[in-house]
């Protein structure tokens, strides 16, 4: 099993802020709590990068994302020969397709 980093790109990091400020409104303890795994999550792909799975939409696939699923959220990413770039964190109820 090879280790790669992880880089959250900025649109990735701009969603995790806005899923926290969402919650956070309603629920202020379980926003600091669901950022904190989500972020487990993330860094679990430093070890197990293939453990998300190939999106069933055509396009998506062909472009080389994977998904993970955390909860309610799918974490869209691609594996690079050294690094995990995670692209998106977004509510599994939105439409996706568009997003990445």
């Amino acid at each position: 099993m090879m280790k790669r980093s992880v880089r959250v790109l900025r649109r990735a990091q701009n969603d995790l802020i806005e899923i926290h400020n969402y919650v956070r409104r309603d629920r202020p303890n379980a926003a600091d709590r669901l950022i904190a795994k989500l972020l487990h999550t993330l860094e679990s792909l430093e070890q197990l990068a293939d453990r998300g799975v190939v999106p069933r939409d055509e396009r998506l696939s062909s472009l080389g994302y994977r998904v993970l699923i955390e909860g309610e959220y799918l974490v869209f990413y691609k594996i690079l020969p050294t690094q995990v770039r995670l692209y998106r964190v977004v509510h599994g109820r939105r439409r996706y397709r568009h997003l990445v």
